[in-house]
């Protein structure tokens, strides 16, 4: 879904989009849910520790947002900046962080109860 949206021309963005501010809010936003969902794919698909999964998702998902910034030169309308992979950088980051915390007080509350 993430592609597709960032393949769209600029003048087929809904108009709110267009402004500064919500533009790096979606760019944040798209990114941080994006995190959420890897973090969780790694550690209950691939059962890693949240240690593992916090820096498997800063490298794939900074790694993808740098892709995607360059993707969009190709894009009529569109252009690649740095602010927006900083918003994208600061929403994985963000996402990357939140399911580290989440997901180590989860294990060490089934520890405890294991135990």
């Amino acid at each position: 879904m993430m592609i597709l949206f960032s393949s769209l021309p600029g003048n087929k963005l809904p108009a709110i989009v267009s402004f500064w501010q919500w533009d790096k809010v979606a760019h944040g936003v798209e990114y941080f849910v994006f995190t959420v969902l890897l973090f969780r794919f790694f550690v209950l698909g691939h059962h890693s520790t949240p240690e593992q999964a916090f820096w498997f998702c800063l490298g794939i998902g900074i790694l993808y947002a740098a892709l995607d910034e360059l993707h969009q030169l190709f894009i009529p309308q569109r252009e690649c900046t740095i602010y927006d992979f900083t918003a994208d950088a600061a929403g994985i980051l963000s996402g990357a962080i939140a399911s580290w915390q989440y997901f180590r007080r989860r294990f060490v509350h089934e520890a405890k109860v294991t135990a």
